[in-house]
């Protein structure tokens, strides 16, 4: 006969979802905006669905010195999340996405990263989303009445202008469709360990007598 019966959640996937201060955002976000039309202007044309992106070394550049120094709070506290902040990360790449109605970005992942996120400088009223797969393999999804995250095989971010979402690089995810009749434009980024190879990369086992 049954004792005791209870589940456990092992290995979850965390995101971390970062909102400035509201009375911040525009102005903040309206700087991002005049920097990154500088950059793109005057916009090249692209393919029907296309959209445009800018060169991946914003984080190098003075006019988004506020922006970095975001991630870098936003990172120390998922550093710390994860017990890991004795390890400093550092940006690899920063560019930014300007997604006219219609536009989407396929399913991918980040390589070569610990950490990614993504930045909301202007988000359409209706019709944005992020969603992030399920990283488990063959996953079984018998029809249910509800789907939660143990049943479910995505999740749905909600973006907002002054919303930061950061997740672990290997995790996929795609941009649906923008649905909306404005444009939506973010900032994506990537974070690696400032020192891999020399602090992280050795076997993380211990050396016993006998091992060959």
């Amino acid at each position: 006969m049954i004792v005791k019966q209870e589940p456990q959640e092992i290995f979850p996937t965390p995101l971390w979802v970062v909102d400035i201060v509201s009375a911040d955002a525009a102005a903040f976000n309206a700087k991002l905006k005049a920097e990154i039309e500088t950059i793109i202007a005057p916009r090249p044309k692209v393919p029907s669905g296309s959209n445009w992106q800018t060169p991946q070394d914003l984080h190098t550049r003075p006019e988004f010195a506020d922006f970095v120094k975001l991630i870098e709070m936003a990172t120390k506290g998922v550093a710390q999340f994860l017990k890991v902040d004795q390890y400093p990360m550092m940006v690899t790449g920063c560019w930014a996405n300007v997604n006219p109605p219609g536009t989407y970005h396929p399913t991918h992942n980040h390589p070569n990263n610990y950490l990614s996120g993504v930045y909301y400088v202007a988000v359409p009223e209706t019709g944005s989303h992020l969603l992030f797969q399920d990283p488990r393999p063959g996953l079984i999804l018998p029809p249910t009445a509800k789907h939660g995250r143990v049943t479910a095989n995505a999740f749905v971010a909600q973006p907002r202008p002054g919303r930061m979402i950061m997740f672990p690089s290997w995790l996929r995810h795609h941009v649906p469709s923008n649905e909306g009749t404005t444009e939506r434009i973010s900032i994506a980024f990537n974070l690696m360990f400032t020192n891999f190879a020399e602090s992280l990369s050795a076997p993380s086992w211990k050396p016993t007598a006998g091992n060959a």
